[in-house]
């Protein structure tokens, strides 16, 4: 408690490190909630593949 009672003197001193804390912890929560690349790159595949399973029988030939 005694460290954050001195964390708190210091933002009142230099108000700018209050910002650098609060931007470094917006850049930190998007980086932990972000999906994995190859985690985009699969829903993006999956998607593809959906549509066009769903589409199939829109591309069916006419009958005769």
């Amino acid at each position: 408690m005694d460290q954050l009672t001195h964390l708190i003197d210091a933002v009142r001193v230099n108000p700018l490190l209050g910002v650098g804390i609060l931007l470094g912890v917006f850049v930190l929560a998007i980086l932990l909630l972000r999906k994995p690349r190859i985690q985009r790159e699969a829903d993006a595949r999956l998607s593809a593949l959906r549509r066009d399973k769903a589409d199939q029988y829109g591309k069916l030939r006419p009958p005769r």
